[in-house]
């Protein structure tokens, strides 16, 4: 049975190796929606700020903290949310990578912090109105 879309939903956090083409090792990374043509939006999750973010105070100020002890069944240590940028996938992709295990659901995002990431985006001038109808509504 396909349990896959009863995960994806905003909020939930997966760990990927789907990512190692692209990126070269596995991420976390959280939903945020889908869209009309069943794309899913999401953010990586780090465990440190990339250097080049921290040189554009607009970027900088979309890395949303999270703490390990709010996450301790998978974070091992206190990390950050990339909210400057959202990177989208396939719906039937994501699907894909949980049923064949290189997808693995770690948990949900706690209330406070999807409050406060939805909160973050939907101030942000990074995003257009048709991204947060989308995507942040």
């Amino acid at each position: 049975m396909d349990f896959s879309n009863f995960l994806i939903k905003r909020g939930t956090i997966f760990h990927s190796y789907g990512f190692e083409k692209k990126i070269g090792h596995g991420k976390f990374f959280v939903i945020i929606g889908e869209d009309e043509k069943n794309y899913v939006g999401y953010f990586f999750i780090n465990s440190e700020i990339n250097r080049n973010i921290g040189k554009n105070k607009d970027f900088f100020n979309m890395q949303m903290p999270i703490k390990r002890s709010s996450y301790p069944d998978f974070l091992i240590k206190d990390s950050w949310v990339d909210l400057h940028e959202i990177t989208t996938i396939p719906k039937n992709e994501l699907s894909e990578q949980i049923n064949n295990n290189s997808a693995k659901y770690k948990g949900n995002l706690i209330k406070e912090d999807e409050t406060l990431m939805l909160e973050c985006l939907r101030s942000s001038d990074l995003y257009n109105e048709i991204q947060k109808d989308t995507y942040f509504k």
